[in-house]
């Protein structure tokens, strides 16, 4: 795999699943500039590589996503995005409060309308543009006590499918990947609360919520990454609108 002199932009790009995208595309030739809201983190990542830059912006707020994406465009035009940046909650749909709700619609889908309306001519303009976002399985079969997750992922598929149809005629393609449950910080965190509320073992919480998904493990993000590295080939240039699940089993 080869994506020498293109340019991505990783949305929660330090940590995670975002960090082992970056690994991935620096790994296989690309420039990427990494955003999210903490610039310690992201800066000690960029240390690790000349080919990675650092922007700290808030991807709810559209002037600060106007201005990371002015920034990044001087780095290089932008050829890849992908929308990793996002957030979980989980709570009983009474127990949802409307700031609960419109904070995880901002966060997990009205950020990716933000960032793709900065670059989509960057990307129209490149020979391979890529629109990867990062959903859940989620946002395609819904779960309990997670209304506004997965009503925000949701959104973001049909995003994905609608804006592919727009994109038909150029040289850019949009696709969404769909992983089930994480190896990540937010997964332990809630293997934790269910420990500290239940009083389980790690395992039999793990167990639990492996259960609700129907899943035999954890999914590592290197998974996640080897699939956007996937899309973002040549190769892929007819993979158009697509959702593709990542399921751990």
């Amino acid at each position: 795999m080869d994506l020498n002199n293109k340019h991505a932009v990783v949305t929660g790009g330090g940590s995670g699943i975002g960090l082992a995208i970056t690994s991935a595309l620096v790994a296989n030739g690309a420039m990427v500039t990494i955003m999210g809201r903490n610039k310690e983190r992201l800066d000690d990542v960029a240390k690790e590589s000349a080919q990675i830059n650092a922007v700290s912006t808030d991807v709810t707020d559209p002037q600060s996503v106007k201005n990371a994406f002015s920034e990044a465009s001087k780095f290089a035009p932008i050829d890849i995005l992908v929308n990793n940046a996002g957030m979980a909650m989980a709570a009983p749909f009474y127990k949802t409060n409307l700031e609960d709700w419109e904070r995880t619609l901002s966060v997990n889908l009205t950020s990716i309308y933000l960032t793709i309306s900065m670059c989509l001519e960057d990307l129209n303009n490149s020979d391979h543009g890529r629109i990867i976002n990062i959903a859940s399985i989620a946002g395609l079969e819904g779960a309990a006590y997670t209304s506004a997750y997965s009503a925000s992922k949701h959104g973001v598929i049909g995003l994905t499918k609608s804006l592919a149809l727009e994109l038909g005629k150029v040289n850019t393609t949009i696709n969404a990947i769909c992983p089930a449950f994480v190896n990540t910080d937010i997964v332990e965190q809630s293997i934790i609360n269910i420990m500290e509320k239940t009083g389980r073992t790690r395992e039999e919480a793990l167990e639990g919520i492996l259960e609700t998904a129907d899943q035999s493990r954890l999914i590592e993000p290197e998974e996640v990454a080897e699939e956007v590295l996937k899309l973002c080939m040549p190769e892929a240039d007819n993979t158009n609108g697509t959702a593709i699940i990542i399921d751990g089993n």
